[in-house]
């Protein structure tokens, strides 16, 4: 059986890892380029509100968030963006850097939190996935756990790996900043807290998407 090299590293913290990966100017490049902003990629953590719109002539894809509409929501709750791993030609290319180290496909998570006020949607959690992540802009307080042992992965999906209670000390306690990066195998729980607005990217990575089985086109094109 093939080595998880990334869960063999187990969790850690570089400080100043990727400095200058995505700035809050560049995320509003993003939100600016709307058909970026369709509603399949635009996550937003508890609100299930129903927002509607109205779309030009021109519109080809009327289920993209308008770029006003999205800033209000940023202004007041958590947001991620997925699908996001070529939204940048630096995010792009950290991506391919990813991909050939572990042998993963990976996808780019685009996390916003504005709102101080708000706690953590998932709260103490653990994900499927390992997870890479850089912290972008602000400052966010990072604690990782032990390892959840036993799994069960027909369980997946509803509800069983967030809003844990932890009886146990953290193994990881810091607080990140720009370019600061984190490492957190699948079945580790752990908490984000954000300590001043925060940018930051999650790039995810599946035990079972080998990248000699399909990969992304990281090719990045010039003109």
């Amino acid at each position: 059986m093939k080595t998880d090299l990334f869960l063999s590293e187990g969790v850690k913290f570089k400080k100043n890892y990727k400095p200058d990966l995505l700035s809050w100017n560049e995320m509003a490049n993003i939100i600016n380029t709307r058909p970026l902003m369709n509603d399949k990629r635009v996550k937003l953590l508890g609100n299930n509100k129903r927002y509607e719109w109205l779309c030009t002539k021109w519109t080809k894809d009327p289920n993209c968030f308008p770029p006003s509409l999205i800033k209000k929501l940023i202004d007041n709750i958590m947001i991620y963006f997925v699908d996001m791993s070529r939204a940048t030609e630096k995010i792009n290319d950290f991506a391919k850097h990813i991909e050939d180290d572990y042998g993963k496909q990976t996808d780019a998570h685009i996390y916003v939190c504005r709102n101080l006020k708000i706690k953590h949607h998932f709260g103490v959690h653990y994900d499927f996935n390992h997870n890479l992540i850089v912290q972008c802009e602000g400052k966010t307080n990072f604690k990782v756990w032990d390892e959840v042992k036993n799994v069960d992965r027909n369980l997946k999906g509803i509800g069983i790996n967030t809003r844990l209670e932890m009886e146990v000390e953290p193994i990881m306690d810091v607080d990140m900043e720009s370019g600061d990066a984190i490492w957190i195998p699948k079945h580790f729980p752990h908490l984000a807290t954000s300590l001043t607005p925060r940018l930051s990217v999650s790039f995810p990575l599946s035990e079972y998407s080998d990248t000699n089985l399909i990969r992304e086109d990281r090719t990045w094109i010039t003109l």
